[in-house]
Order: C-alpha cells, then structure tokens, then sequence
C-alpha cells in the first residue's frame, strides 16, 4: 500500500502577517489560487430563475447582465471574479495559504507575485496567471507551467493518454480525499477540508515539479 504523503499549511488571514510570511518564502515556490464569482450565490441562483422564466421580456443589456450573472464562476473573466485563497507550496508537503479578505489585500498579494524575484511553479498558468495580469498589468519575472511541460514529455495525440491535470498525475501520492471537493464556492474561507485541498495543490505542484526535472535530467 502507498503511504500518501502528509501535507501540512500556515493559514495567513490579514495583510501584513501575509506579507510577512511571503518575505520570508525560499527562491522556488508553486503559486496557485482559488477562486470565486463577485456575485453571491443568491444573485446568481435569481438570475438563473429569471432567465427560465422571464427573457423575452427584458431588455438586450438586461438580458446580457443577467446570463453574466447567472453564469458566472471562478472560471469566468478575471473582471467578475474575487481570489480567495492564495496558496504557495514550498515542498511536496508544505504549503502555506493566505485567505483574501477584501479588494486591497487581493490587489496588494497579485503585486507580492509580480514583483516575486525567484520562480513560481504554476499548474496552469493561462488561468492563475491571468488574473495577476489583470489586477496588476504585469507578469512575473520567471515562472514555469507544470502543466505544459508535462504535455510536452508525455505528447500522445490521443488525449486521454496524455491527461495533465494536477490530480490526474499526482493523485497517488496525496490523500484520496483531495479528489473528492465538491465545490469551490465555499462561504467559510476556513472550511477545514477546503484549506487541507488548496495546500495538498501547492505541494503537489512543487512536488510534481521535482519529478519533472528528475525525468528531464534522465533524458539529457
């Protein structure tokens, strides 16, 4: 039997013990966030409604605002959509996370990334990478996709024999329950289950990362 590995995180929950905390983070680091819609599940859960019952009725800009809103998640536009989670790993079993409690801490944590000096591993970067762009206007200075490069090694052009998702590739050395998360619009940033999840992505991206470069230093 595979004795999965044991994660364990420093949660972060104000700006300055945040901010204290990154200063102190090591020159190599996975970078990744969870995120949600600005509109709460209420207001998406009316539009939905009034979309079932009501669209020939509404005018073109209120019939666009409401399919926005009803459709709305953490994977739309990074312009309607909140991070709620920063999580950084710093090996294959530690993370630490910070909880975004506003605007301003969020905006303050996206320009802590930008201006980072060292290397951000990143499980797909068009995603967590897109949204430091659009707080901030800026990239990192250097920073790799796990996700890409995986692709790259393993390049089978039928699909489902170069899966690259996170969980896909490094499911078996983490706790079955990292699969098992239902949603990602949890109200209690706390959730002692959502916060075990987010670290074991941090340090399975760190994690994956190493292997990567392993199997990259075997084929040279």
């Amino acid at each position: 039997m595979n004795k999965h590995i044991e994660v364990t995180y420093k949660l972060y929950t104000t700006t300055y013990s945040a901010l204290k905390a990154l200063d102190k983070l090591p020159m190599l680091i996975s970078f990744d966030v969870e995120v949600q819609s600005i509109y709460s599940l209420d207001e998406r859960a009316e539009a939905k409604e009034l979309l079932k019952c009501c669209q020939t009725e509404m005018s073109g800009e209120d019939l666009r605002l409401t399919k926005l809103v009803g459709n709305s998640s953490g994977l739309s536009h990074p312009k309607i959509t909140k991070v709620t989670h920063f999580i950084f790993g710093i090996s294959k079993s530690e993370s630490i996370i910070i909880i975004c409690n506003s605007h301003k801490m969020e905006n303050t944590i996206c320009n802590w990334v930008a201006d980072y000096k060292g290397k951000l591993i990143i499980h797909n970067v068009g995603y967590d990478l897109k949204i430091i762009h659009e707080r901030t206007g800026r990239f990192p200075i250097d920073f790799e996709d796990t996700q890409l490069l995986a692709k790259c090694l393993i390049n089978d052009t039928d699909d489902w024999k170069a899966r690259v998702g996170l969980k896909h590739l490094m499911s078996g050395s983490y706790n079955p329950k990292w699969q098992e998360i239902e949603s990602y619009d949890i109200q209690d940033y706390k959730n002692e289950a959502f916060l075990r999840y987010s670290a074991i992505d941090g340090a399975a991206t760190y994690y994956l990362w190493e292997q990567l470069q392993e199997t990259l230093d075997e084929i040279r």
